[in-house]
Formats: structure tokens, sequence, C-alpha cells
């Protein structure tokens, strides 16, 4: 009887599987800011509950369990900041080249940040620069331990942030806010990267903003401006990159209309510059072509 031989499993070569596309870095920020704005959503509507006034006879009723409960205040941060890990995907290895060659050095994630809030359109940055939230933030930011909370941190001293780093930011905005708009980017972008670390659960810290609601509903609206010009961008280069097929139909309007305008027989799409072919006979009272033989 001849020795049992298993069958091998079923496989199946790499050029006939079906790989799933991954998501674009749009449809990545696009998903995290619908989360984030579920999340503030339930916020209000949780704050509105408990603003309302309650009825003294419920003083000894147990808290009813279906109640909308509030999110915690830094999930909201900690969502929109995944917008923009989405986006600084593409950006990275650009500006990684670029501060290789001017300075000779390797970025890190908070000076790509700020290379990409550099980079957008002028009237963008200046509506960011002049957003009231900035000198709030920076209000807030004194009546905190903040040496103790960027000191502590495991991921800021990863970065290579220190307090002297934030010192030096903080003058940016006093005095460049505007001025200089990529100095003013890159403070912007270690203020919110400062928050994120001093947030995020993961982080082994000994200060934290995770309870803090007023350095929170400041920095949430900040943010939520800077995710919010980031995807109108993303959104444009999208919708002007598949907008290429229409070009040729707007340009043959255009030409159309233009012709029309000056009262001109509307020449053929593929008629030969300089000499076009007009559709069927000329119009009475029309010039002939110069060096055409007369009929």
């Amino acid at each position: 009887m001849p020795p049992f031989t298993p069958k091998l499993p079923r496989s199946v070569a790499e050029s006939l599987k079906i790989v799933k596309p991954e998501p674009s870095v749009l449809v990545k920020a696009r998903t995290h800011e619908a989360r984030a704005e579920k999340l503030r959503q339930q916020e209000d509507v949780a704050t509105r509950e408990k603003l309302g006034k309650p009825d003294p006879r419920d003083r000894n009723k147990p808290p009813d369990k279906h109640a909308p409960q509030a999110p915690k205040p830094h999930l909201e941060f900690l969502e929109r900041w995944a917008v923009l890990e989405a986006a600084l995907g593409p950006i990275t290895e650009k500006a990684t080249k670029e501060y290789d060659a001017k300075l000779g050095e390797t970025p890190g994630p908070h000076q790509v940040l700020g290379h990409l809030i550099a980079n957008l359109p002028r009237p963008r940055l200046d509506l960011l620069m002049r957003d009231p939230r900035l000198p709030a933030l920076n209000v807030a930011f004194g009546h905190r331990p903040l040496q103790k909370v960027i000191s502590d941190n495991e991921l800021l001293q990863d970065l290579g942030v220190t307090w002297l780093t934030f010192v030096d930011a903080k003058r940016d905005l006093k005095f460049q806010l505007g001025l200089n708009s990529y100095r003013s980017a890159q403070a912007i972008a270690l203020y919110l990267t400062v928050i994120r670390a001093a947030v995020d659960p993961k982080v082994r810290k000994t200060a934290n903003f995770v309870s803090d609601v007023e350095i929170l509903d400041i920095a949430k609206d900040l943010l939520r401006e800077v995710t919010t010009h980031i995807i109108d961008e993303l959104q444009g280069a999208h919708d002007s990159f598949f907008a290429v097929g229409d070009r040729k139909a707007v340009g043959e309007q255009f030409r159309t209309d233009k012709a029309k305008a000056s009262g001109r027989t509307v020449p053929d799409a593929n008629a030969p510059k300089g000499q076009p072919t007009l559709k069927g006979p000329p119009p009475p009272g029309s010039r002939p072509t110069p060096g055409a033989r007369k009929m």
C-alpha cells in the first residue's frame, strides 16, 4: 500500500489575488473629520441636557443609564489629529528633502506639520494667523505648569522638543505672527503637538491636559480651523485632478462663444491654425481668403 500523501493546501497566485485598494488621503481625512463632528454633536447634546433645569422631585431618582453621556473632552482633539496624520503622508517626503537640502537635518513630524500649514494659500494662512484662539491659548498656557508638561513627556522628548523650543515658538507667535508666515506656521504646529502629546493616553507623562476643559475647548476649535483649511485644499486638488477630462469640452465651448461674440464663423475643431476649414459655404458678403481662387 503506498504511503499516505496529504494534499497541499489550495493556494492562489499573488497576481490573481484581489487586493482592496487603500483609501485615499482625502477619504481618510473626511472619515476622521466625520467622527470628530459626531463627538462634537454628542458633547453639545449632553451639555444642553445638563444645562436644563432638573425637576426637584427627581432628586432621589437613580441616574438614567440611557441618558446621553458627554464624551471625554480629549477624544475630539485626538480624532481631529488623525486628520493631520492622514494629510501629512503625501507631503512628508517633499518636506524631508527640502529640510535636508536647506538645513541638512531630518524634520520631525511637528516640523512637517508646520511645513504643511505654511504651504496653505495666503488668504487661508492670513485667516489662521488672525484667529482669536491663538492669543487665548497663550493666556491659558500662562496658568499651567507648562514646563513640567513638556519636560516630563516621553513623546516630546523623542521629538526633541524642549522647554526652550517652546519658548522660541511662543516668541514667534508673539512677534512674528503674520510677518514671517513660515515661522508662525511652525509655532502653531508646535503648540498643537504639545497639546496632542499632553492628551494622548498612550504617552508616558507626568502632567497632562486630558481633563483640562479650558485648554481643550480652545485647542479643539483651533485644530478644527486648521483641519478645515487642509481638507478644503485636498478637496480642491482632487477636483482639479479629475476635471482634466472636461477641459476639452470647456475649451471648445469657450472657443465657440468667442467666435460667435466676434461675429466670425465658427471654425471646425480640427481645422488647421491660420486657415480654418469653414462649415459649409462662406456667408454672403464675406471677404475671400487671400490666395484663394475666385469662383
